[in-house]
C-alpha cells in the first residue's frame, strides 16, 4: 500500500517536504532541552494542570482579563480539532499508521515548548493604561534576549503567518464545509463566518474568552455525538487497532527501502506535518495566554502545555482509529475519506458533526486575528493594527471568493505556503525559548513555593491513593485488630502512646487506662457520672457527640453545603423514601469526630425513635481534606440514619462511616451490623413498639472516629451559639425549638 513516502512530489506539491524536516529537528532539540531543563513537568504537574484548566484553582483577584479555560480554548481553537484531525490523516498518509505511536511519544516531549511560551507571555506582558494587555513572544524577545530586531523579525514574519495559514487556510477550509457540507452556496457561507466573527472581535479579547467558553463545549459534544453516530459501527477492535499502530511503529519494512535516512526523513516529516497543523511553536496560543488572569505565570503555562497532551493523545487517536478502521492509511483513501462523510449530509449527526467544526473553526480565527492585530500593534502601532484588522477579513474573503471560483486548487495553494510560513516564524521562537528555559522555570519554581501548588500535588495523589484501596477490607481489619485482647504488658503501653499521641483527656475517662482489654474498648469508653451538662431547657436541642462543627446552615430546597464549591443532595445523605422529603428546607449541622474526641453519640432531644435507613458505601476518611476535595463526600460513604420524632418536628440524625470504622452500633437495636462483608441497603420502621428516649441519652456508638450529621425540619428549629470550627461537647445547645406541633408517641 503505497505512502507519500514512496510518492514525495505529492507532498511536496501539498505542503513541501524539503522545509519540514529541519522544523522537525528543531522542535525535537528544542523539546528534550526543555523536557530535561524543566524536570518533565509534563509528568510531575498533568494532574496540576488539569486542576487549573478548570477553575478550581482561579482567584478573581488576580491580575489579566481572561481564566485559565478561555485563554486555553480560544488558543487552540484550530489546533485542538481541525489541525489535529487534518495533522494526523497527513502524517498517516505520510509515513504510515505507525508514525501515530511516534506522534504520542513526541507529544509528551513536545508539551514543555508551549510551558515555556506561555509561562514567558504572562511574566513580560505589558498593560497599558486603558487595562489592555500586550503580550505574545515579540515582548519576551525584546525584554529577556534584549533582541529588539529579533522580536520585530518575528512579529513581520508571524504577520505573514496569521494571515495564510491562521486566516485564509482556515477560512477556506470552513468555506468547504459550508459549502459542500452544509449546501450554502456562494459566498453566503463565507459572509456569515465573517459577520460573527467580526462580532467577536469587535468585543475585544473578552468577548473572544466569552466566545470561547461558549463554543468550545458545544464543539466538543457536537463532535463526539458526530462522531460516535458516524462512525462506531464500522469500528475494529480498539486494542487490535493500538496493537497494530506499536508493531508498524518499530517495523522498517513498512518505510519501505528507505535506509536509515529514509526512516529519518519519513518520521521527520510526518511529525513536522502534525505538530505544524496544531500550530507547536508558532506562537499564536502564547499570545492569547498572556493576557490571562493570574498572579503566576507559570500557572498558565502548565495550562498550555495540555494542548499538545489533547491533541497527541487523545484527538490523534481518535482520527487515527476512524481512518485505519475504514482502510484509509495513503493518499488517495485519506483524501478520499470526506466523501464517506459527505455521502450522508443530510442526517443529523453529519450536520452537528460539520457545526462543531465551524464552532471550533471560528474560535480559531478570532484567536489569530487577535494574534496579527497583537503583532500588527507591536511593530507599527494602533494605526497599523487597525489596517491589519481590514486586511485580515479582506483577505480571507477574497480567497474564499477565489475557492468558490476555481475549487480545491485555492485551498491547497494556501496551505502550501500557511505551512512554509509557520516554519519560517517558528526558528526565532524555538531558539528563544531555549534560551529562556532557564526564566520559565524560576517562574515554575516560585509557582510550586509561594501558591501552594505542592500541596494540591501532594493532596491530589493522596486522594487517588484513597480512591484506589480497597477502604472497607482495610477497615474491617483494623476493626479487628483493635478488638484484640493482648496481654496487659503489651495492652498498656499501646494505650497510653495511643493516648499521648491524641492528647487523650485520661481524666474523664470512667475507668482508669489499665481497665480497658482492647483499643476498641478504650476508644469508645464511656465518661465518668457528671462528665458533662446536659442543656435543660424544655425546647434546647443539644450537640450530639464530643466533636467540631465543620458546617451548619440552611438547606437550600434539597440540597446541603459540605464544603465550599461542593454541595450534595438531602436524598442521596438520607436515602428514605418516606422521610427525606420532610427536610427539604430545613436546617443542618455537621459535627466532625476527630481520634481525640469522646466517641458514643447521644440523642439530641428527647423523642420517639421512628426507625433508621442503612446504607452501606464507601469508608473514605472524613478529615478536612477529604471533605474539601471529594464531591458528595458524606453520600459516597457508609451511613446508618435514625429518625427521631419529637414534639418540634423530625431529627434525622446521620451516623457517617469512614476509613478505620470498624462498626456503627446504636442502642435501641442490637440487630443492626454495620461494615459486613455482604452488606445490603435496609429501611426499617418500628411500627409496633414505641421506642422512646430522653434527651442526652446513648445513642450509639463509633468504633473509631468519624461524623455525625443533624437535619432538621422546615421552620422547627434556630440555630444558636454555633460557628465553624467550634470544638463542642455533647450536652452543650446548638439550637433552640421553636413550637410545638405533635405529641409524642406517634404511629410510626
Amino acid at each position: 500500500m503505497e505512502t507519500l513516502f514512496q510518492n514525495g512530489s505529492k507532498f511536496n506539491l501539498i505542503l513541501g517536504s524539503d522545509i519540514l524536516s529541519p522544523y522537525f529537528y528543531l522542535i525535537l532539540v528544542a523539546s528534550l532541552y526543555l523536557s530535561f531543563r524543566l524536570g518533565f513537568p509534563q509528568i510531575r504537574f498533568l494532574f496540576l494542570a488539569l486542576k487549573i484548566l478548570t477553575g478550581n484553582m482561579d482567584f478573581k483577584g488576580s491580575k489579566g482579563q481572561l481564566v485559565h479555560s478561555q485563554a486555553f480554548f480560544a488558543g487552540i481553537g484550530s489546533s485542538l480539532l481541525a489541525g489535529s484531525v487534518i495533522g494526523t490523516g497527513l502524517a498517516i498518509a505520510y509515513g504510515g499508521i505507525g508514525v501515530l505511536f511516534w506522534i504520542w511519544v513526541m507529544s509528551l516531549f513536545v508539551m514543555p515548548i508551549r510551558f515555556v511560551s506561555s509561562t514567558l507571555a504572562v511574566k513580560f506582558r505589558n498593560q497599558l493604561p486603558s487595562g489592555r494587555y500586550l503580550s505574545g513572544p515579540m515582548y519576551f524577545i525584546e525584554k529577556a534576549l534584549r533582541a529588539k530586531w529579533l522580536a520585530v523579525a518575528f512579529s513581520l514574519a508571524s504577520m505573514v503567518t496569521v494571515l495564510l495559514f491562521g486566516g485564509i487556510f482556515p477560512f477556506v477550509g470552513l468555506t468547504y464545509i459550508t459549502k459542500e457540507g452544509l449546501n450554502l452556496s456562494g459566498l453566503s457561507g463565507p459572509i456569515s463566518i465573517s459577520v460573527i466573527l467580526l462580532f467577536i472581535v469587535i468585543g475585544g479579547v473578552r468577548r473572544v474568552g466569552r466566545a470561547a467558553s461558549i463554543l468550545a463545549p458545544i464543539g466538543i459534544i457536537l463532535f463526539i455525538f458526530g462522531y460516535v453516530s458516524l462512525f462506531s459501527n464500522g469500528m475494529i477492535s480498539f486494542f487490535g487497532f493500538l496493537s497494530d499502530v506499536t508493531k508498524e511503529a518499530f517495523s522498517i519494512k513498512a518505510l519501505q527501502g528507505g535506509g536509515a535516512f529514509g526512516i529519518l526523513r519519513a518520521l521527520s516529516v510526518s511529525l513536522s506535518t502534525f505538530f505544524l497543523s496544531t500550530e507547536t511553536a508558532v506562537g499564536k496560543s502564547s499570545g492569547i495566554a498572556g493576557v490571562v488572569r493570574t498572579d503566576y505565570a507559570a500557572k498558565q503555562g502548565l495550562v498550555s502545555m495540555l494542548a499538545s497532551f489533547f491533541e497527541g493523545f487523545v484527538m490523534a487517536t481518535l482520527v487515527g482509529f476512524v481512518l485505519y478502521s475504514y482502510g484509509a492509511v495513503n493518499l488517495d483513501t485519506i483524501l478520499s475519506f470526506p466523501n464517506r462523510i459527505l455521502e450522508q449530509k443530510e442526517s443529523l449527526p453529519a450536520i452537528l458533526f460539520f457545526v462543531s467544526f465551524l464552532c471550533f473553526g471560528v474560535l480559531s480565527l478570532a484567536g489569530w486575528f487577535y494574534s496579527g492585530e497583537q503583532n500588527a500593534f507591536y511593530v507599527f502601532g494602533e494605526k497599523f493594527s487597525n489596517f491589519f484588522r481590514m486586511l485580515f477579513i479582506g483577505s480571507t474573503l477574497g480567497f474564499a471568493y477565489l475557492y468558490v471560483k476555481y475549487g480545491i486548487d485555492v485551498l491547497v495553494f494556501v496551505m502550501h505556503w500557511g505551512y512554509i510560513a509557520a516554519v519560517i516564524t517558528s526558528v526565532p521562537l524555538l531558539v528563544s525559548l531555549m534560551l529562556l528555559g532557564k526564566s520559565a522555570n524560576l517562574e515554575l519554581k516560585k509557582y510550586l513555593s509561594e501558591s501552594g501548588a505542592r500541596y494540591e500535588i501532594f493532596k491530589d495523589i493522596y486522594l487517588l491513593f484513597l480512591t484506589l484501596l480497597p477502604k472497607n477490607l482495610i477497615s474491617k481489619i483494623f476493626g479487628y485488630f483493635s478488638t484484640l485482647r493482648l496481654p496487659r504488658f503489651m495492652m498498656i503501653p499501646i494505650l497510653k502512646a495511643f493516648a499521648k499521641a491524641y492528647k487523650i483527656n485520661l481524666s474523664e475517662a470512667e475507668l482508669e487506662i489499665k481497665e480497658y482489654p482492647s483499643l476498641n474498648q478504650f476508644f469508645t469508653r464511656a465518661l465518668r457520672a457528671e462528665a458533662r451538662i446536659i442543656d435543660s431547657a424544655a425546647n434546647a436541642v443539644v450537640s450530639p457527640t464530643d466533636s467540631k462543627i465543620t458546617s451548619f446552615g440552611n438547606i437550600n430546597q434539597s440540597t446541603i453545603i459540605q464544603a465550599k464549591g461542593i454541595d450534595y443532595s438531602v436524598k442521596e445523605l438520607l436515602g428514605s423514601e418516606k422521610y427525606y422529603p420532610h427536610f427539604t428546607n430545613g436546617k443542618y449541622i455537621t459535627f466532625y469526630l476527630s481520634p481525640q474526641d469522646y466517641h458514643r453519640i447521644h440523642s439530641p432531644f428527647a423523642g420517639q425513635i421512628l426507625g433508621y435507613y442503612y446504607e452501606p458505601g464507601k469508608l473514605f476518611p472524613v478529615n478536612d481534606l477529604a471533605v474539601l476535595n471529594i464531591r458528595g463526600l458524606f453520600p459516597k460513604n457508609e451511613r446508618l440514619i435514625t429518625f427521631l420524632q419529637t414534639e418540634y418536628g423530625k431529627i434525622a440524625v446521620i451516623k457517617v462511616g469512614a476509613s478505620n470504622v470498624g462498626k456503627i452500633r446504636v442502642t435501641y437495636d442490637n440487630k443492626i451490623v454495620t461494615n459486613n462483608w455482604i452488606r445490603f441497603a435496609k429501611e426499617h420502621h418500628y411500627k409496633d413498639v414505641s421506642i422512646m428516649i430522653d434527651k442526652g441519652s446513648e445513642l450509639g456508638r463509633f468504633e473509631m472516629g468519624s461524623t455525625v450529621i443533624l437535619v432538621f425540619e422546615n421552620d422547627t428549629i434556630d440555630l444558636t451559639n454555633i460557628a465553624l470550627g467550634d470544638k463542642i461537647q455533647y450536652g452543650t445547645t446548638v439550637g433552640n425549638f421553636r413550637s410545638k406541633t405533635t405529641k409524642l408517641p406517634v404511629k410510626a
